[in-house]
């Protein structure tokens, strides 16, 4: 029973952290990389403990394959400006880029797709060939500019 109580309470602190804090000061939600992972693996830990104990290995898949797609959801920014972002970080960092579908290639390192699932939900998805430092220069400006977009 301990166990539910920390599970709820470490659910209620990243919630807290993932969501409320960013609405608050009305700046879009990025959830990306660990902390989604995190985020999953203790919701559906949570769900196991109140319906079946057999959840708890979904919940260990589940975060594996969302750590190893290295995604980002992304909320309160519509599309538009999320590719606008993108651009603007490409030109930010002089990295070549190629127009694919759905996204780019930045400098034959990294392909960025992004896809909408909804008004204004995003889904970004990197797939890297090689370490680039310029791709990862490149990936963080575009999170630094779609947190600058208010809501």
């Amino acid at each position: 029973m301990l166990i539910v109580y920390v599970l709820l309470t470490l659910l209620l602190l990243l919630t807290a952290h993932l969501f409320l804090l960013p609405l608050s000061k009305k700046r879009p939600v990025i959830i990306k990389g660990s902390e989604w992972t995190f985020f999953a693996v203790i919701f559906i830990a949570v769900l196991a403990a109140f319906i079946h104990p057999f959840l708890y290995l979904i919940a260990i898949a589940i975060g594996v394959v969302i750590y190893y797609t290295k995604s980002w959801i992304v909320y309160g920014v519509s599309l538009e400006n999320i590719n606008n972002a993108l651009s603007k970080a490409i030109l930010a960092t002089r990295a070549s880029s190629i127009k694919v579908t759905n996204g780019c290639e930045i400098d034959n390192n990294m392909t960025v797709k992004i896809t909408s699932l909804g008004m204004r939900m995003c889904y970004i998805q990197y797939k890297s060939k090689t370490c680039s430092k310029k791709s990862e220069l490149t990936k963080e400006i575009f999170r630094k500019f779609i947190q600058n977009y208010f809501i």
